[in-house]
């Protein structure tokens, strides 16, 4: 069962970073807005960049988002299997 406890603590760990990190994205994608206003001063140039920069740290975050999601899946897979083929192979308690 010492494998069961150890599988646990993985997935556990698995997703606490996958929730870290969509909360992460959330309160990047947070920060972007909808509109940029149109005018011929710096001010546009600084919101353009800013949504750019917004942008490439959102995409930075969605691949290991994925990863994370899948191994989490994986995990909980894993965990179910191992689970079930515990409890064929284990004999009923006598009384």
């Amino acid at each position: 069962m010492d494998t069961l406890v150890l599988l646990f603590a993985i997935w556990g760990v698995v997703t606490i970073l996958f929730l870290a990190l969509v909360f992460y994205r959330s309160r990047l994608t947070k920060k972007e807005t909808d509109w940029i206003p149109l005018s011929d001063d710096a001010k546009e140039d600084q919101a353009i960049e800013a949504q750019k920069v917004i942008e490439v740290k959102t995409h930075r975050v969605t691949i290991p988002i994925r990863a994370l999601g899948v191994l989490w899946v994986v995990m909980a897979v894993v965990i179910l299997g191992f689970w079930f083929y515990h409890g064929i192979m284990t004999p009923p308690p006598i009384k």
